[in-house]
């Protein structure tokens, strides 16, 4: 049997040469300058979840803790809002334009870390740098700094997640680091609980020594579980139920999976389908609409067995709502710049012209073509990759490039994760930068079929 050989540019350090470094520099550069000038120049409030991390940020900064309304909330992860906080309390300022500073921070923390992910992923420090000017200049990574959501520091824990499995140093100092970060992934967003599975995956893939892996996913598991197990005391404490990061995957679950549901999204509560049983539970929960359902925990056990017990019974409908997710995830476009991002740009306001209308249709239009080609290619990248990568499973001697592996077992678990659960433009925001190196890659692979077919005629 043929064993393929890893990706010898994976496992050494790589020293930058002149031109490269210089072009990693004028990116950077130019990168950074983008998102302060839009923080400076793009007028935005923060609204529903935003509105929401923002006001428990300053809670949390002012001394009131992790609270809405004047009650303790775990609805979502804390790790943003949290992270939000203390720095407000470090700067002693809790103004929004404070927390789009702290994106601009994490943004650039994020592009820093994902040039020497791409320099591992391929061989070709020149791919590298397309695939970093092309996630530098993405414009969801550029506006996103004025979101104040957990999608740009998301993206600084997942580059971080993956930068460190492919480091080098010594790997029971990288491991438990590992650890931690994954638990503060998990922390932000509660899927990432799961999330030694699919590193195991990768390491096993990537070795093909079971012992080793084996010890790889225990320590990294064992640390991610003390770093979360700390808010898993604190929600039993306040709630009296096992809640290991927060309590709204069953409301999720029941909105995004119900009969009532047809685009495999967000709907409101009152709009599901619902027994009426079921309604005057959530009535009874909620007080009759006097209560918030960000705060109703109740609420998670009794949707949760009624989203698992809908797409038990009807695996179809789930399939094409599914499908529905993925789609809106990934294929929809760049349209949530415009509603989250730019939102005090409108009709109506003092600035707004015909110039403006069409200049930012104009910005939509090319939004829309860059994010979805790249998406695109690199769907098609990952989806070729998936064949070898499964077959390599049951082949013990055939081991594949880290650029093939990772990416696709990555994109994979996102991919997985939206099709159970909630589609959203904005939730492709943390892995767009593998998207990013996954389409270089593929365009690189139909360049150079190109080049040999025309070569050969």
């Amino acid at each position: 049997m043929k064993t393929i050989e890893p990706n010898k540019a994976s496992k050494p350090t790589f020293k930058l040469g002149r031109t490269e470094l210089i072009l990693f520099v004028v990116i950077m550069i130019a990168a950074v300058a983008l998102r302060i000038l839009w923080v400076l120049k793009i007028p935005n409030t923060p609204v529903y979840d935003f509105q929401t991390y923002h006001e428990i940020a300053v809670n949390i900064a002012t001394g009131y803790g992790h609270s809405f309304q004047g009650e303790a909330i775990a609805f979502q992860g804390m790790g943003y809002p949290t992270a939000l906080g203390l720095f407000y309390k470090l700067i002693g300022e809790t103004s929004v334009l404070w927390g789009k500073a702290f994106n601009v921070i994490l943004s650039t923390l994020t592009l820093f870390l994902a040039y020497p992910i791409f320099r591992k992923l391929t061989k070709s420090w020149k791919l590298s740098i397309a695939a970093y000017a092309l996630t530098a200049f993405l414009p969801n990574y550029i506006a996103y700094v004025s979101v104040i959501g957990a999608e740009v520091f998301m993206a600084f824990l997942f580059a971080a997640v993956i930068y460190l499995q492919l480091a080098t140093f010594n790997k029971w100092v990288r491991w438990p680091l590992l650890g931690i970060f994954i638990g503060l992934a998990a922390l932000t967003k509660p899927v990432f609980l799961v999330y030694p599975v699919v590193a195991a995956a990768v390491h096993y893939l990537r070795e093909k020594n079971l012992k080793e892996t084996l010890a790889f996913v225990l320590t990294t598991a064992l640390l991610m579980a003390v770093t979360v197990a700390p808010w898993t005391y604190r929600n039993y404490q306040k709630y009296d139920a096992f809640i290991p990061v927060s309590y709204n995957s069953g409301y999720v679950l029941y909105l995004n999976n119900n009969a009532n549901n047809v685009n495999g999204g967000w709907m409101p509560l009152k709009d599901a389908a619902a027994s009426p049983e079921l309604r005057a539970q959530i009535d009874e929960i909620l007080q009759h609409g006097k209560r918030s359902e960000k705060l109703a925990y109740e609420l998670d056990p009794l949707l949760k067995a009624e989203g698992k017990g809908w797409i038990l019974a009807h695996p179809l409908e789930f399939a094409k709502l599914g499908i529905l997710r993925v789609q809106t995830t990934f294929f929809n476009g760049a349209w949530d710049i415009g509603s989250w991002a730019m939102n005090g740009l409108y009709p109506g306001v003092p600035q707004w012209t015909i110039q403006l209308e069409r200049d930012l249709k104009a910005f939509r239009a090319v939004s829309d073509a860059l994010l979805n080609s790249m998406n695109g290619l690199a769907f098609a990248f990952v989806v070729l990759a998936a064949i070898p990568v499964v077959r390599s499973l049951f082949r013990r001697e055939e081991k594949l490039p880290v650029g093939m592996i990772l990416p696709t077992v990555n994109v994979s678990y996102f991919i997985l994760i939206y099709f159970v659960f909630e589609g959203q433009a904005r939730y492709n925001f943390p892995v767009l930068f593998l998207l990013a190196v996954c389409a270089v890659l593929a365009v690189s692979f139909i360049w150079r079929g190109v080049s040999s077919w025309r070569c050969q005629n």
